[in-house]
């Protein structure tokens, strides 16, 4: 049986694309302050860096300890000095009112805000105002969201069938209407929204097993527990891969996200 389990991690070329699209789309210029919210592993945060240049100026900001550490060392590491990481909550900054030229929301979850599978605002918004509060009068909010990613789909639906009663999808589905009402609710204007999307591939079976095992450690930690259970997921899991691989093994996929923007008004 081909080997599902040898494959290690490595960031897949869709956080590249899409955190690439995103500051794209931003009009972002130097000597700009901006506020990166959710930095991550800093996919957005260099890009915008580079759009500043030296005269500007990127804050980071991350919940998880171990990302806000590891992001602020890379950029030691670098030996950038107009650019830092913070451990903070997005909902409730430190920062002074009106304090940066832009804010950048690269895929971050907004399920404190926001519910799209009933189109309801929830919480009263808290990512979304505390956004609005630290960006400056007629300056943008930058924001993307998955709308669909076809290798997360897969991996649910097999683990569905091992823990029926797992109601995970491993992401967080926003459409351009989610966006526009979120934004809206939040009192910002001159709201714009545009579709990405793009096809990729993973080479191997245990390449996709490996990108996809960060997300759903706990789902498969009790899958492996049971023998029997760890067998059969591995077979359904060759066989729907299988379904779709190319004439060369390559494993095709889509994802698709969203890309908003808005613009806080002047009063």
């Amino acid at each position: 049986m081909t080997d599902l389990w040898s494959g290690t991690y490595a960031e897949p070329a869709y956080w590249t694309d899409t955190a690439e699209a995103l500051i794209a789309s931003a009009q972002l210029r130097p000597g700009m302050r901006i506020l990166d919210l959710g930095s991550g592993a800093g996919g957005t945060l260099f890009r915008a860096l580079d759009r500043v240049e030296a005269s500007g100026h990127v804050t980071g900001i991350e919940i998880d300890s171990e990302w806000a550490a590891w992001l602020q060392q890379e950029i030691a590491k670098r030996e950038i000095r107009n650019a830092e990481n913070l451990r903070m909550d997005g909902k409730a900054t430190d920062f002074p009112d009106n304090s940066f030229d832009a804010v950048i929301l690269g895929m971050v979850g907004l399920d404190d805000d926001y519910d799209p599978d009933s189109a309801t605002i929830l919480n009263n918004a808290p990512t979304m105002r505390e956004v609005r509060r630290v960006l400056k009068p007629g300056q943008f909010v930058y924001c993307s969201g998955w709308l669909w990613q076809d290798d997360t789909e897969w991996i649910g639906e097999l683990v569905r069938r091992r823990l029926p009663g797992c109601v995970k999808r491993g992401y967080f589905p926003m459409s351009a209407r989610d966006f526009s009402a979120l934004l809206a609710f939040a009192e910002f204007e001159a709201i714009r929204t545009e579709d990405f999307d793009a096809d990729y591939t993973f080479d191997h079976p245990a390449e996709w097993m490996a990108c996809v095992d960060y997300m759903w450690e706990e789902e498969l930690e009790h899958i492996k527990a049971d023998p029997d259970s760890l067998s059969a997921f591995e077979q359904d899991a060759l066989s729907l891969l299988a379904d779709h691989a190319d004439d060369n093994g390559k494993i095709t996929y889509r994802r698709a996200a969203v890309l908003a923007s808005a613009q806080k008004p002047l009063s």
